[in-house]
């Protein structure tokens, strides 16, 4: 049953307490600045409400910011459905009846259907879910010809146990002028892993008319860790859809090399919240001294959740802490240290 609290006039959700410790669930019409200082006066606090927003934001961020997690159902390498997550919210997307029918085909051949089932998670996407489910099913249905699920199909029947993949093919730039974006995208979809070499084709792909296809460009773009990839990220930056813009922002900050500072720095003036946010935690990851002037324009940001992000780099770069990169680059110095 859903409980609704209120500190005078502002709605919360819910509330968790455990000795010394309490969580709070907001009304998403209701933003934080408005309920933090409220709280702080029925249960009180030594610390100002920035401060304790600041110390929240670092380990939980609106939904919003961090993206739409999807995830896609497989059957012997060929999809069944689209799942999204977005905090308590998931909807799933049917794929097209051609895909059903080749994947049910394909499940007839499994002896255990249900433990060859997987959901495989796809890097995050920005946006209305219901505008993100609709783009997602559109690019499977374009990576999925009915060429390649016939062949998936006869791959799935001609084993019982592990089943073999379509052998991926190098794409030129020559191959990837096609009329239509969607044989443009089903050829990026099925290249092997990008490399340097691939750097012309990603280029031109960057300069596609389809969204769908200058994202997946940047996407593999985040792939090749060489600091060559940068200026190609940079170009990405500039893109007029806010999903490939941000894409680009969390490909830099998985690369964390402090040379785009300066180009991170630009994106606290960019029109879309989610990519402001986005530069500001960058900074807070890998800023140094020189960001210092652009964090501080930004603490009169529009949005709160972009300002305590900006405020957190500002303590951290001028408290002398050293950076520690995203938490990807973490968990590497870790696993390296084991």
């Amino acid at each position: 049953m859903q409980r609704w609290y209120i500190f005078n006039a502002i709605i919360i959700k819910g509330l968790f307490r455990v000795v010394d410790f309490i969580t709070i669930e907001r009304d998403p019409r209701v933003e934080w600045e408005e309920i933090l200082p409220e709280v702080t006066k029925v249960i009180g606090s030594v610390k100002e409400a920035d401060d304790l927003f600041s110390e929240a934001i670092s380990t939980h961020s609106d939904d919003s910011y961090v993206g739409v997690k999807v995830l896609i159902q497989m059957i012997r390498n060929i999809p069944t459905q689209v799942k999204l997550q977005e905090g308590d919210v998931e909807k799933r997307f049917a794929l097209p009846e051609r895909i059903m029918n080749v994947a049910m085909e394909a499940a007839s051949a499994s002896s255990d259907y249900l433990g060859e089932r997987e959901w495989v998670e796809q890097s995050p996407r920005y946006g209305k879910i219901d505008e993100i489910g609709e783009k997602i099913v559109e690019e499977l249905s374009a990576t999925y010809s009915d060429e390649r699920l016939q062949q998936l199909l006869q791959l799935a029947e001609e084993t019982d146990d592990e089943v073999k993949e379509l052998p991926r093919k190098k794409v030129t730039v020559d191959m990837f002028n096609q009329p239509n974006w969607r044989d443009r995208f089903a050829l990026l979809a099925q290249m092997p892993d990008p490399t340097k070499e691939d750097y012309a084709l990603l280029d031109r792909a960057l300069e596609d008319d389809n969204s769908s296809v200058r994202r997946l460009a940047t996407a593999y773009l985040g792939m090749i860790e060489d600091k060559d990839t940068s200026p190609y990220l940079y170009k990405a930056l500039q893109d007029k859809s806010v999903n490939v813009r941000r894409t680009a922002g969390d490909c830099l900050s998985d690369l964390g090399y402090i040379e785009a500072i300066p180009e991170m720095m630009k994106t606290l003036r960019d029109k879309s919240r989610i990519v402001r946010w986005r530069g500001a935690m960058f900074l807070y990851e890998v800023g140094d001294e020189s960001a210092i002037p652009a964090l501080q324009g930004a603490l009169d940001d529009d949005e709160f959740e972009v300002r305590m992000q900006a405020k957190m780099a500002l303590e951290r770069i001028k408290s002398g802490k050293e950076a520690e990169g995203s938490i990807w680059k973490q968990m590497e110095r870790v696993i390296r240290k084991d």
